[in-house]
C-alpha cells in the first residue's frame, strides 16, 4: 500500500514536471531560469508539486525505517505474531512465562542426548538463586519456514536440540525428527552422542538440522571416508549432502484438536502421525531440503589450540560453509568460559578471539551469491554476567569487584581470577570453576558444591536454563534478515543485532509485552 502511493506520487509528480519543462521557454532555462508571464503558474505548479512530492516521500521513507529498521527484533517476539506467520515474518517466536522456573519445565530437555549433559534435580543440580530466576522465567516456541543448521561441537548439539524442542509439536517427533548416533562407552550404552540430525518439517514448515563437526571447516580437514565417532575431527562434502539430498513431506500436520498440540506422547497421536506421514508421501507431497538458508556455527574452541583460531580460516570457515550448505545467513556465537581455559593468559585469548568474530562479521566482503549476512550472537556475554552474578551470590568477589558496568568493553578480562577460581584438588583433568557449578561453597573446600543449574560439567550449559534465551535469540537475529520487505542495510543489520543481543544475550529482563497471552 505504501509502495503504491509513493508509486503514485512520484508518478504524478514527474507528468507536472514534464509539463513544466516542455512549455518553459528553453533559452530562459538555460540563462536566467525565468519563464515568460505566461508560464509562470505552469513553474508554481511544479515547485509546488516537487514540494508535496518531497514531504511524501519523506514521510514514506520515515513509515518505512521505523517499520523496517525498528520492527525485525521486536516482530518476532511481539504477541502480535501469535502462532502464524504474517506477511514478511519468515521466523517468529511466542513467548510465554512459566509457573515454575524454566529450568525446572524439561521443555528443552526432549531430545537431549547424552543426558549426562542434563542439569535436573536428578543430577543434583539445583535452581538459580531466586534473584536470578527473573531472567529466565520463560519457554520460547518457535515457527518458521526457513531451513537452518546448527554447526559444532557437543555444545552446538545441545542448543540444536532444544531449539527442536521449541519448534516440533508433542507426539510429532517420531514423524519427522532423523538422526546419527555413536556410543562412546560400550559399558554405558545408554549414553548417546548425535553426529547428524534433521527434522522436517518444523512447525511452520521449515527445517531444523545438526552437523558435529569439532573442528574449523576448512579444505585442510576434510578426509573421505566420514565416520561417526567421539574423535572424527574432520569433515567432507559427502556429509553435506546427505543434509542436502534430505527428502520430506511438504505437509503440515497437526493433531486433530482444537489446537493441534499434544501435552501428552502416547500412540495414539504417533500413530496419527506417522500414517498422515506415510499418506502425504504416497501422494507425492515430498520436498528436498536442497540448501539452508541460515547456519549457525559455533567455533570448537575446546578441541582447538586458540592459537589456531584466527581471522583467515574463520574467514574460510564462513564462506565454506555458504557453498556446501547454501546458506547465506550465518549466525557466530561468541565463546564464553569453559573448563579449557586454565589461566588468565587463556582467557585473553577466548576474548581476543570474540572482538575478532566480531571485526569479522562487520567486515567480511559480500558478493552476488554469496553470503549476504555474518551475525554475531553475544552468547559468551550472556553466560558470563550469569557467572559474575553467581560469582557474587558465592560471595566470591572482593568489594571493588562486585559493582560491576557489563557494559563497559573488556569487564570480563579484569575479573578472570573469580571465573578462574576452582576447587584446589579434583580428580577431574578439566576442573569446573565454582561460578559454573556450584549453588553454594562448600566448608571443606576439596569437597564438592551442591550442583546449580547453569553447567553440568564446566563445559556444557544447562539448556533447562539458557534453552529459552539461546532459541530466542536466533529467532530474533535471523529475523533481522527475514522478516523485513527489504534487504537490509549493514547499519541496519547491526542495529537490529544490538536490539537482540541486548534483549536476549545479556541480564536484561524480558518485557512484559513480550509476552503471548
Amino acid at each position: 500500500c505504501w509502495a503504491g502511493l509513493r508509486t503514485l506520487a512520484h508518478y504524478f509528480s514527474s507528468c507536472y514536471l514534464a509539463l513544466c519543462l516542455t512549455t518553459m521557454n528553453r533559452s530562459a532555462i538555460a540563462t536566467s531560469f525565468k519563464a515568460p508571464a505566461g508560464q509562470a503558474y505552469y513553474c508554481c505548479c511544479c515547485s509546488r508539486i516537487a514540494l508535496i512530492y518531497t514531504i511524501v516521500t519523506a514521510v514514506l521513507w520515515y513509515h518505512l525505517n521505523n517499520n523496517i529498521i525498528i520492527s525485525p527484533s521486536e516482530r518476532v517476539t511481539t504477541p502480535e505474531a501469535e502462532d502464524t506467520l504474517h506477511h514478511n515474518n519468515r521466523i517468529s517466536v511466542s513467548l510465554q512465562k512459566t509457573p515454575v522456573s524454566a529450568a525446572d519445565s524439561g521443555y528443552y530437555t526432549r531430545f537431549s542426548q547424552p543426558d549426562t549433559y542434563l542439569c535436573g534435580d536428578e543430577q543434583g543440580k539445583q535452581s538459580l538463586p531466586s534473584t536470578l530466576q527473573k531472567y529466565f522465567n520463560f519457554i520460547a516456541s518457535i515457527q518458521t519456514d526457513l531451513k537452518i543448521i546448527f554447526v559444532g561441537d557437543s555444545i552446538s548439539a545441545q542448543f540444536a536440540q532444544a531449539f527442536d524442542s521449541a519448534a516440533l509439536d508433542e507426539a510429532q517427533e517420531d514423524s519427522v525428527r532423523a538422526k546419527n548416533i555413536f556410543r562412546p562407552d560400550g559399558n554405558r550404552p545408554s549414553i548417546i552422542h548425535i553426529c547428524r540430525s534433521i527434522c522436517s518439517p518444523i512447525r511452520g514448515g521449515g527445517v531444523s538440522a545438526f552437523w558435529r563437526i569439532t573442528n574449523l571447516i576448512l579444505k585442510e580437514n576434510t578426509k573421505w571416508p566420514s565416520r561417526c565417532t567421539g574423535f572424527f575431527r574432520h569433515w567432507n562434502e559427502g556429509q553435506a549432502l546427505d543434509f542436502l539430498n534430505h527428502e520430506y513431506n511438504s505437509t503440515q500436520f497437526v493433531l486433530p484438536s482444537n489446537k493441534g498440540v499434544s501435552h501428552q506422547v502416547n500412540r495414539t497421536t504417533t500413530d496419527y502421525f506417522q500414517k498422515s506421514k506415510l499418506a502425504s508421501f504416497k501422494a507425492g507431497n515430498v520436498n528436498v531440503v536442497n540448501g539452508f538458508d541460515a547456519a549457525v556455527f559455533r567455533v570448537p574452541h575446546g578441541w582447538l589450540q586458540l592459537d589456531y583460531i584466527d581471522s583467515a580460516r574463520l574467514i574460510e570457515t564462513i564462506e565454506t560453509t555458504h557453498r556446501i550448505l547454501g546458506a547465506t545467513t550465518i549466525v557466530i556465537p561468541t565463546l564464553p568460559m569453559s573448563n579449557n581455559v586454565k589461566s588468565e593468559n587463556d582467557w585473553k585469548k577466548v576474548t581476543q578471539i570474540n572482538r575478532m568474530i566480531r571485526q569479522v562479521a562487520r567486515n567480511i566482503t559480500k558478493s552476488e551469491g554469496d553470503v549476504q549476512y555474518v551475525l554475531v550472537q553475544e552468547f559468551g556475554n550472556l553466560t558470563n554476567q550469569l557467572l559474575m552474578e553467581n560469582a557474587k551470590n558465592l560471595d566470591l568477589l572482593s568489594l571493588h569487584q562486585r559493582d560491576i558496568d557489563y557494559s563497559r568493553e573488556g569487564w570480563e578480562v579484569d575479573v578472570a581470577n573469580v571465573f578462574l577460581q576452582r576447587p584446589p584438588i579434583t580428580t577431574t583433568k578439566w576442573p569446573p570453576s565454582y561460578s559454573q557449578v556450584c549453588s553454594s561453597l562448600p566448608s571443606n573446600r576439596t569437597e564438592a558444591c551442591p550442583g546449580v543449574k547453569i553447567s553440568s560439567d564446566g563445559m556444557h550449559w544447562c539448556v533447562e536454563t539458557f534453552g529459552g534465551r539461546f532459541t530466542a535469540s536466533i529467532a530474533c537475529l535471523l529475523g533481522c534478515v527475514y522478516n523485513v520487505a527489504r534487504p537490509p542495510t549493514d547499519e541496519e543489520i547491526r542495529k537490529c543485532e544490538q536490539r537482540c543481543n541486548d534483549q536476549f544475550m545479556s541480564l536484561n529482563v524480558v518485557r512484559d509485552e513480550m509476552f503471548k497471552n
